[in-house]
């Protein structure tokens, strides 16, 4: 009896240690972004992301500008951007892990007219329960121009 309890105890202790490192990388963050993309599914998108999340764009004028404020925003962005383009395809080229950072760059195809697709770099930022709460965005001038 001693000796079931005592794996009983061991058992409740090594549960939450288990259940943590089961959680997902921020590898898989940014690999189940772009399978998002590639499924049209806004929903599956912002399950990466915490609520109080913050997208920046980097502007012309050199400085980072906030764009999306939220999840509530950020999924109302990604499906109608998902709905716009509806032939939108991305494809990871690089990933490097930094601290509390993730940088990834993908290649975005809007139209599959384009047989070379733009080059796009996000910077994502983790929180302590592995969700991204910031991202900063560094894409061509002329990403959305290049659709026909």
């Amino acid at each position: 009896m001693k000796s079931t309890n005592l794996v009983v105890i061991i058992s409740i202790a090594l549960f939450p240690i288990l259940a943590i490192s089961q959680g997902m990388s921020k590898s898989d963050r940014a690999r189940n972004i772009v399978k998002a993309v590639n499924q049209k599914n806004a929903k599956l998108y912002v399950e990466n992301f915490s609520d109080d999340v913050k997208v920046y764009m980097y502007g012309e004028d050199g400085k980072f500008e906030l764009r999306v404020d939220g999840i509530e925003a950020l999924y109302k962005n990604r499906k109608e951007h998902l709905e716009r383009h509806t032939d939108v395809r991305n494809e990871i080229q690089h990933l490097a892990e930094i601290d509390n950072r993730l940088i990834m760059h993908d290649i975005v195809w809007l139209t599959p007219n384009r047989k070379e697709g733009s080059s796009v770099v996000e910077i994502f930022t983790f929180d302590e329960t592995g969700k991204i709460d910031r991202v900063d965005v560094i894409q061509q001038k002329n990403l959305f121009s290049q659709e026909e």
